[in-house]
């Protein structure tokens, strides 16, 4: 009896995995073929022999080509995915959290264009786009919940949390739109560049020691505007600089290299004591100094470092982020004393990044253009 029940368990098994593989070549099937030739332009038949299943199998699974259309952008598109985001990547670091999440998305967005096309073009699709409202939805709702909690944290300034979440979003989307039907993009930035972009500008305007806007809500629009006039100053940040530079290597090869001895010695100096690990402090023997206040392994260190003949220690941070050619390299500092020590950090941080690049050239990860 055991046996026949181990064997039917296995069957059972069997078809179910027959069942769904039908279905995911099915739903794929038809997202190829409306692609090119739109909802309208497609039949059942043609989309069941691409599948390399009978058209009645079509019709048991979905019943109607619609309803196969609807299960597939509900199938494939991100409110679970972006969820899961939120679960597992959230370190509640402003900046990270937002850089993470908007990778993710983009991620999806890409994986998904097809069907955005599908669905966008056909007015006659209008219901699917409208079943599909519940993902962004799910989104604003997970932001908005994320923002919320940053918030409690102390880790944002009072704002109007759902409006920000929204404006987020309608960025990103917005990002994605302007590429999706081809032709010349509006600018040659990447979309890495776009969400780099983007956590840096929600970083500053809702951190608090960047706080702009009041209590109700609302951009204090003249605060700030003198202070920030001169290049590089900023009203709280005082004068800052920041330099990038994209490195045919790997994030994890990047990542090793900087936090490594010869790594170390291109941008920190010689300071053979130095652990890169929260809380640790460190010395040169050019005599800069300073401490690690945020390490994240494989996406960036944030620092106080201080020059040897500087009254006061300025902000360093260093963010590593994915791509297409590589790992680009953000080198940002900031509470440098005046225009003069900008100048001069502006050119020491370039040629760092050409210390890095030499560094990294033939090492493991390292994949010259």
């Amino acid at each position: 009896m055991l046996v026949i029940t181990n064997y039917q368990e296995r069957v059972d098994k069997l078809i179910a995995h027959d069942r769904t593989d039908s279905r995911e070549k099915l739903m794929q099937a038809a997202i190829d073929l409306m692609a090119d030739r739109g909802f309208k332009g497609v039949s059942t038949k043609e989309i069941a022999a691409a599948a390399g299943v009978s058209e009645m199998t079509l019709f048991r699974r979905f019943g109607t080509k619609l309803t196969l259309l609807e299960q597939a952008v509900e199938r494939y598109h991100y409110a679970e995915e972006m969820t899961n985001a939120f679960e597992e990547k959230i370190v509640w670091d402003l900046g990270a959290d937002l850089r993470s999440i908007g990778q993710v998305y983009h991620e999806i967005m890409a994986r998904n264009r097809k069907l955005y096309l599908i669905v966008l073009k056909d007015d006659a699709l209008a219901g699917v786009r409208e079943k599909a409202q519940r993902h962004p939805k799910k989104m604003l709702e997970l932001l908005t919940d994320y923002l919320n909690e940053m918030r409690l944290k102390g880790k944002i300034v009072v704002t109007d949390t759902q409006m920000r979440a929204m404006t987020f979003m309608w960025m990103h989307f917005g990002a994605f739109v302007s590429r999706l039907y081809g032709g010349a993009p509006l600018s040659e930035a990447s979309m890495e560049d776009v969400i780099e972009s983007s956590a840096d500008l929600f970083e500053r305007a809702l951190a608090p020691q960047h706080d702009e806007w009041r209590s109700d809500g609302n951009m204090n629009k003249t605060s700030g505007r003198e202070a920030g006039s001169a290049v590089g100053r900023t009203k709280d940040a005082g004068y800052q600089i920041g330099v990038r530079r994209t490195v045919p290597a790997t994030v994890e090869a990047a990542w090793r290299f900087l936090t490594g001895k010869e790594g170390l010695r291109a941008w920190l100096g010689e300071a053979e004591s130095a652990v890169v690990r929260e809380g640790e402090s460190f010395a040169t023997r050019e005599g800069d100094s300073g401490r690690f206040t945020i390490v994240k392994p494989l996406s960036h260190m944030r620092l106080q470092w201080m020059k040897s003949d500087w009254e006061a220690p300025s902000t360093l941070q260093i963010r590593l982020l994915p791509a297409k050619q590589g790992t680009t390299i953000s080198i940002h500092q900031e509470k440098l004393s005046g225009p003069a020590a900008r100048e001069e950090m502006k050119a020491h941080w370039e040629g760092v990044q050409k210390a890095i690049r030499m560094g990294l050239e033939g090492g493991p990860g390292y994949a010259p253009n």
